[in-house]
């Protein structure tokens, strides 16, 4: 019988129990990198996006404010002193 039980008592010699000795701490850091490599990886495309030009960054709000202001001026809604105050005050 002695000798029945002898591998099983081998087999779970109760050192290195978590994970071969690395303990718990492959809880902790393991869900961090996850969300560390996905945020990587997320902030790469968004870069990638605004280097071709597929999104609208800020700079482009300034383009489409004088975009708005040369056609309220070509519609005549504004007259030519208020479209020059306006531009100048875009383009600082």
């Amino acid at each position: 019988m002695l000798i029945l039980s002898a591998p099983i008592v081998l087999a779970d010699s109760g050192e290195n129990y978590y994970m071969h000795g690395m303990g718990a701490g492959g809880w902790i850091f393991g869900p961090l990198m996850m969300i560390l490599i996905i945020a990587l990886i997320v902030g790469v495309v968004v870069l990638i996006l605004r280097w071709m030009g597929i999104t609208d960054g800020a700079g482009n709000r300034r383009d489409q404010a004088l975009d708005i202001l040369n056609e309220r001026f070509a519609r005549g809604e504004i007259d030519l002193e208020e479209f020059e105050n306006r531009k100048r005050a875009l383009n600082k």
